[in-house]
């Protein structure tokens, strides 16, 4: 229904960015791994769709040491470098996982949703063992139990998955989300996916990439459709129970609230 949503402000959602300097917002904010589910010791090595020239630098280990520092030009030139060979691996993984390149002052960070032992050893492969290079993003899950904590239900304001069930390689899910209160709310694009782990906690599904929101309101009787992505190579969904997480704010209320719904993956 058109006529019930109103976008304030569009800006876009970066899923790679090539930046000139660091930002603190780049650091631990994504969404993160698990070790059953997600992570990589079992996730067999990606061939990259192309073949790349290797850096002259031999790896013994996973810790990298540069004896000098590089030049400005010398660390641009890296970032495209990397930038380019990141686009030559076409449905790679390893494309997906790397959501920002920065340039800092004396290396190039590599900003990662999942900063694992086994990632960055596909990067070095794959694209480059230059020591000039930082690795970013989280190693361990995030759990996500102080929302369980904030769920509030709604009265007239419904969150509901578009079906019973999706496939595991789903890259997208969808949702409905259905305004029958007397009230307008106002929501962004962001969302949260969660996943159960072993020990029955529930953690962030790791969602490559930076969030700048846009605002939109839902009147009355309005429903909105949220896409949200799996990401299935990155991330290695199993089948099982997962939740969508979306916060809401009431019309005229200062306070955010959480809904949350329950999907599977088979």
């Amino acid at each position: 229904m058109k006529n019930s949503i109103y976008i304030v402000c569009c800006l876009t959602l970066i899923c790679l960015v090539s930046c000139s300097h660091r930002s603190d917002a780049h650091k631990g904010e994504n969404d993160t791994i698990t070790v059953d589910t997600i992570l990589s010791n079992n996730l067999s090595p990606m061939a990259s769709d192309t073949d790349l020239e290797a850096d002259t630098l031999q790896l013994d280990n996973d810790t990298i040491t540069c004896a000098s520092k590089p030049s400005a030009k010398e660390l641009e030139e890296l970032r495209n470098l990397i930038s380019n060979r990141l686009e030559h691996l076409g449905n790679n993984p390893l494309r997906q996982n790397v959501w920002g390149i920065s340039v800092l002052s004396d290396s190039v960070l590599v900003s990662m949703a999942i900063n694992s032992p086994y990632w960055r050893s596909e990067f070095r492969k794959n694209i480059s063992t230059s020591p000039y290079i930082e690795f970013d993003g989280p190693s361990k899950p995030t759990p996500i139990s102080e929302l369980v904590d904030t769920i509030i239900e709604q009265s007239g304001i419904k969150l509901q998955p578009d079906s019973s069930s999706f496939s595991i390689n789903s890259k997208f899910v969808t949702f409905t989300l259905s305004n029958d209160s007397k009230e307008n709310i106002d929501f962004g694009v962001k969302y949260i996916i969660g996943f159960k782990g072993t020990d029955n906690q529930w953690y962030r599904l790791p969602h490559p990439g930076i969030w700048q929101d846009m605002g939109i309101v839902l009147m009355p009787t309005g429903k909105y459709e949220i896409k949200a992505a799996m990401n299935p190579r990155l991330n290695n969904n199993k089948a099982g129970t997962y939740r969508l997480y979306k916060q809401i704010r009431l019309d005229g209320n200062k306070d955010d609230v959480w809904l949350m719904t329950e999907f599977r993956l088979d």
